[in-house]
């Protein structure tokens, strides 16, 4: 199927898709509190007259919005509604995907595991595949997370500890989503889309207290891992665990961008606990059964 793009669809310069830019004056519109947390977009008529564009521009737009976390789905005849999440963080969708706009992406990434990114990163891979986002040119990629050997303290089952099956299931979510971000990433590269690409997975015999993303040389995200009890499903049974769980991101960057503002000091003592790790203690991640 061929799609035809008319002139309201794409900006005078001819490289912009509309609906990136539809989707950045409106993200814009809930960074600034124009839009605030809970409130109702206008409808999809109200913007294609704002914008001059068509209502395929505006529903790809509000696409782009969804999938970073920014607006919860809408009612029929009535605009999306800006997430009320947004008043307390945004997702890492969100930074992944403005990490991507970036001519050199880097990402140091010390983590329970790596649901979430290879999702976002998974996403970004395929807009460039499909030619809607600019490939960067080098992407460097390095992830910690705990290894896959020792006998970790958490998850543990709440009413026998020495049941090993959570810990199992844990490290097969480890490995699963580190396999995917690795492949989704260095298929870049195998089929010519990006010139330079490295994706490094280590691992370390601990569980973390904190995740830590390190963008770009710029920006830093912290999420706090605390115990919660949980039901989880293992070889047909549901049993009760105590687990790590984190669900906010508070970002810090170098750069005044509306996070808390960083100091380079701070950001390269962070940098520097990531390396020293990175080069002294941790050990490869083997992708492979």
């Amino acid at each position: 199927m061929t799609t035809h793009t008319t002139g309201a669809d794409r900006d005078d310069a001819g490289e912009t898709p509309r609906y990136r830019s539809v989707a950045d004056a409106l993200r814009g519109d809930i960074q600034n509190g124009a839009l605030s947390p809970g409130a109702l977009l206008p409808t999809q008529q109200q913007l294609m007259r704002r914008f001059r564009c068509g209502r395929g521009t505006v529903q790809k737009a509000l696409q782009v919005l969804r999938a970073e976390g920014l607006l919860e789905d809408g009612v029929p005849g009535r605009g999306a509604r800006v997430a009320r999440q947004a008043a307390i963080g945004r997702p890492l969708t969100y930074y992944v995907s403005r990490a991507f706009e970036a001519p050199h992406v880097s990402l140091d990434v010390w983590s329970l595991h790596t649901e979430e990114l290879s999702r976002a990163v998974q996403q970004q891979a395929e807009l460039i595949r499909i030619g809607d986002r600019t490939a960067p040119q080098s992407i460097r990629v390095r992830v910690l997370v705990p290894d896959l050997d020792t006998h970790h303290p958490y998850p543990r089952h709440l009413d026998d500890p020495l049941d090993l099956r959570p810990l199992r299931r844990l490290r097969r979510v480890i490995r699963m989503y580190t396999e995917a971000l690795h492949h989704s990433l260095t298929q870049l590269a195998e089929e010519g889309k990006v010139g330079s690409v490295s994706v490094e997975i280590r691992s370390l015999p601990t569980v973390p207290g904190e995740k830590r993303y390190l963008i770009n040389g710029s920006q830093m995200l912290t999420g706090y891992y605390f115990l919660r009890r949980t039901h989880i499903l293992v070889d047909a049974e549901s049993i009760e665990v105590l687990e790590l769980h984190s669900d906010t991101l508070f970002p810090a960057a170098l750069e005044g961008n509306g996070a808390r503002a960083l100091d380079r000091e701070e950001f390269q003592q962070v940098q520097a606990w990531f390396d020293s790790r990175w080069e002294m203690v941790a050990t490869a991640l083997p992708l492979d059964e």
